[in-house]
């Protein structure tokens, strides 16, 4: 399995939940911070314990069940992760409902990559946009805008449905330079762009690096420095890798960079968010439309059953490290004997 569930089950045990907690309250500058986490350190520890049981019995579960399965699971680490930021969690019922909804569906004319699902006003997925800043939101969004949005199913995506690839992969490397003022080497990532007649790896030098640090959030801007040559290259400091992870137009998945060169008005969800709406249209297809999806599990005369399980594989793979990335981010004091999650 994932090697996040090895740092997920620290907080597994009440002692280290509500140090771990408390840790992440004091730093958010809140009174009563161990109280707090006394408070919520149960319900802590126990999302992360079924967590972990929804996805080990995910991966040896039969397809025509797994979608559900997975979306628990999903939902669970959510829920983990958003503790770890708002100890008021839940504050009313109505942050309890999914905060998704899906049209209804039409068995005889249903085509799964023309589905969508539409975000609501209040709910869980509401309440994690809202703290994650996730905006502007749009009133619904396709399959197409999912799929196309996670790097390493895009290309299969873009096969299957015929649309182009925005996702690309871009290589990198480490170099260093020395400080003549001081005799110090420093060290930098640089990172070469394939060539492009569209999107933004049209745009001129100049133009690009400052359309890389407009489009991020303050958080995430970047030092970068273009590299003399025909090629696209730019320099960032070494330190800096990390933080393309929060950066819209960059994505690491197992050790490979991506970058976004579809348009700036439609820029992809970030991860957390596009498979937790995947997964939702997908068990709500396992729990309600079962003669369709009982028609995908076992026939194979259907091309999405092959996304349908690259995705969920994926999920399976990745989606721990995505929540751990996000909750190092927020608060780094976890121990320092744990492993690191790389995926």
């Amino acid at each position: 399995m994932n090697s996040a569930w090895k740092m997920f089950r620290f907080f597994e045990t009440e002692p280290t939940a509500r140090k771990y907690l408390t840790s992440c309250y004091d730093s958010m500058g809140l009174e009563h911070a161990e109280r707090l986490a006394f408070q919520q350190s149960s319900r802590f520890l126990f999302l992360w314990k079924q967590a972990r049981q929804f996805y080990t019995t995910a991966a040896t579960a039969d397809l025509s069940i797994q979608p559900l399965l997975l979306f628990y699971g999903c939902s669970h680490l959510l829920k983990g992760m958003l503790l770890t930021r708002d100890p008021s969690y839940p504050q009313n019922s109505r942050v309890l409902q999914h905060g998704v909804t899906t049209r209804k569906l039409k068995r005889s004319t249903y085509l799964l990559l023309e589905d969508e699902v539409r975000p609501q006003k209040e709910g869980f997925f509401a309440l994690l946009a809202q703290l994650f800043h996730l905006s502007p939101m749009q009133d619904r969004y396709s399959m197409h805008d999912l799929f196309a949005s996670i790097p390493a199913i895009s290309d299969v995506y873009a096969a299957l449905s015929e649309k182009p690839q925005h996702w690309l992969q871009v290589h990198w490397s480490k170099t260093h330079t020395a400080d003549q003022a001081s005799s110090d080497t420093q060290s930098w990532a640089e990172i070469a762009f394939p060539e492009k007649m569209d999107g933004p790896l049209a745009y001129s030098a100049e133009t690009f690096v400052q359309y890389i640090n407009r489009v991020a959030p303050d958080s995430s801007r970047l030092q970068l420095s273009w590299r003399e040559g025909n090629a696209k290259r730019i320099l960032l400091p070494e330190t800096a890798l990390s933080a393309l992870d929060q950066h819209p137009l960059f994505r690491w998945q197992e050790h490979r960079l991506f970058f976004w060169n579809g348009s700036s008005d439609s820029l992809p969800l970030p991860e957390w968010a596009s498979h937790f709406l995947l997964l939702y249209l997908l068990s709500m297809l396992c729990r309600y439309e079962t003669e369709w999806w009982g028609e995908l599990v076992l026939s194979h005369g259907l091309a999405e059953r092959y996304l349908v399980e690259l995705f969920l594989e994926h999920h399976m793979s990745s989606y721990p490290t995505v929540i751990m990335r996000q909750i190092q981010q927020k608060n780094s004091s976890l121990p320092h004997g744990l492993p690191f999650c790389d995926g």
